[in-house]
Parts: structure tokens; C-alpha cells; sequence
């Protein structure tokens, strides 16, 4: 079944919505704590026979309230839609934000959801809400519109797992810490584009360059293991984040030596999954140095992926991606 996407203007709220179950939330990254919320949805959705769906915003409050504000996510809607409707849920709600619309008080918000025609609410127990956050779990679970179910803290290592928690580790490199969060591999998607060459020409490692979405969040300089994903199969690859210092270069770029992959990829869309970072992006003298490590890198790599296998077939199962086998 194919989750179906519903854009809502709080003005004009679409008449004769079906009875749904919905989480509520913003849900970047869509982790392990958010699919707590997911899954009491979607059992809610299930007992009372009605449509188990997700309520976000779009765009980003911190872009309304700070305009000149750089915010890059784990995810982008398109991201979360996919991953939503993957996880099971049949319709998404995409609240149009604005600052009128964060005007609202307590009590138009829930005026809001019962015209939407929800039946029953599953949040975070710290999930806020209304003109300058007002609401919460207290306000929310008072009102006669609907039933509400409150979830507590998803921990690990005895904190919460959230996004805010999330985003530094992936923007440090840590990660493993963070797909352990996530529940499946980091990935950022863009296009490929024609680079130096010199992966091909100088040193033989021909490579991937991506332009990046510039929505995501962008891992630290240095060397990863993971996956390019390329018409419906995760192909194992040397991922590399940086200057290339011993180049000189100034412009930060993402590239992907593909493992036993020749195919033209110019122009397309792909994307670009992290496993580990296997080292940081140091500078070396001459070509053949950088060669000989390159060398090393993909065997590091190599082995990195056939021994990190908690998250490669999640998030293959996520993406409906099979997992070519690499040499």
C-alpha cells in the first residue's frame, strides 16, 4: 500500500479526512525514539480500525523564526515520507508552518487535529506544542477531542535518544554511535558530477563525486566505509569527505570509490550511505604515498563491511535494496 501525503493549511482543512491514529512531531532523523512513536500509532490504528498516520511540519520552524539561519537535517521530508510509509504508515500529514500558524493557542491546535479528524494522538512525553510552546502533554491529554497516548524517554546509555543528540555525532564522524541511534545507516543524496579525474587518471581508484544536498548534515573530514546505492542495490564502497589536502583543494567534496563497479553514473541520483570512519583526511607526499594508503583503505574498508552487519540489511529492508557482493 502506498502512504498516501496530505499538504494542510490550518485555514483550510481539507473536508471528510479519513479517522486516523497519528503521531505527532517533527521526527528528523525518523530514530529509534521516533519509531517508539511509530509503533504505538500504528497498534492504535490497528485496535480502533482507522488509518495510522504521521503529523510534521514543513518548513522547519527554525527557518520561520530564523530566517538566515543555516539548518541541515539528518532527513528531508522526502526522506521521512519514504521511511514512514516504509515503517507503516498509511497517510502523512504535512502542516504547512508558518508564524500565523505558531500563533495558535492551545486550544485552536486541538480544534485543528479534530477537524483533521484524528481519533487518537501518540506523542513524546517532552512533545510541545501551541503559541510559545504552551502546550504539552498536561494540555494535550486534558482536552475531549481525542485519546492520547504519551510515550517515555527512548533511552540509550541512559539518555535520550533525539535528533539534537544525533546530529554532532554524525558531524564529528562518530558514525556508528549515531546509525546505533538512527537504527539504520547515515545517507545523504545528490547527483553525481564530473570531478578531477584524478582518481581514474592518477591514481587508478576511479571515483564518485556527489553534489550533495545541501539540506544534510555533513559527516567530518575523513575516510568511511559504507554503500553507494544505485538502481536498487547498495554497492559496498571507500567513501572519502574532505579537501584532499595533498591536492591542495579548497572545496569540501564527497567521493565514493565503488567496489567492482564500472557502470556511468553521471547525472544521476544517488545516495551515498556511511557505515564507520575507518581514519581522518591527512595530507601525503606525492601521489604514490597516497596511492599505498588508498590501497590499504579499501581493504580496511572491505573488511569493515563484511564484519558491520547490524545495520547493512536494515537498512537495505528500508530502502528495498539488495546488497551486491563485493570481491
Amino acid at each position: 500500500m502506498v502512504m498516501e501525503v496530505i499538504r494542510i493549511d490550518y485555514l483550510h482543512v481539507q473536508e471528510n479526512l479519513p479517522k486516523s491514529s497519528c503521531c505527532i512531531g517533527f521526527f528528523d532523523g525518523l530514530h529509534t525514539g521516533h519509531q517508539a512513536l511509530l509503533e504505538n500509532c500504528i497498534a492504535k490504528a490497528k485496535e480502533l480500525n482507522i488509518q495510522s498516520g504521521l503529523i510534521t511540519f514543513d518548513p522547519d520552524p527554525w527557518k520561520i523564526f530564523f530566517p538566515d539561519c543555516v539548518c541541515r537535517h539528518i532527513t528531508t521530508l522526502e526522506d521521512r515520507i519514504h521511511l514512514a510509509s516504509v515503517m507503516g504508515i498509511e497517510v502523512m500529514y504535512v502542516i504547512t508552518f508558518s508564524k500565523d500558524f505558531a500563533a495558535l493557542d492551545v486550544d485552536a491546535f486541538h480544534i485543528l487535529l479534530k477537524k483533521m479528524n484524528v481519533a487518537h494522538i501518540t506523542c513524546g512525553f517532552d512533545f510541545k506544542y501551541a503559541s510559545k510552546n504552551t502546550g504539552n502533554v498536561d494540555t494535550i491529554s486534558s482536552q475531549n477531542y481525542f485519546d492520547v497516548s504519551v510515550i517515555a524517554s527512548v533511552n540509550s546509555k541512559n539518555e535520550k535518544i533525539s535528533s539534537s543528540r544525533i546530529e554532532p555525532l554524525i558531524q564529528s564522524g562518530k558514525m556508528d554511535l549515531a546509525n546505533e541511534l538512527l537504527g539504520y545507516m547515515y545517507s545523504i543524496e545528490g547527483v553525481i558530477e564530473h570531478g578531477f579525474k584524478r582518481g581514474s587518471t592518477l591514481l587508478k581508484f576511479p571515483t564518485a563525486n556527489l553534489g550533495a544536498n545541501p539540506d544534510y548534515l555533513m559527516p567530518s573530514s575523513g575516510v568511511y566505509a559504507g554503500f553507494v546505492y544505485v538502481d536498487d542495490t547498495f554497492y559496498g564502497a571507500m567513501i572519502n569527505v574532505g579537501n584532499n589536502p595533498t591536492f591542495e583543494n579548497t572545496k569540501i567534496s564527497i567521493e565514493a570509490h565503488i567496489f567492482d563497479f564500472d557502470q556511468d553514473i553521471y547525472e544521476r541520483q544517488v545516495r551515498f550511505f556511511f557505515l564507520k570512519k575507518t581514519r581522518n583526511e591527512i595530507r601525503f607526499d606525492g601521489f604514490e604515498a597516497l596511492k599505498k594508503q588508498l590501497q590499504s583503505d579499501i581493504v580496511t574498508c572491505k573488511n569493515v563491511i563484511l564484519y558491520e552487519k547490524q545495520y547493512v540489511a536494515k537498512t537495505a529492508s528500508l530502502w528495498d535494496a539488495k546488497v551486491f557482493e563485493f570481491k
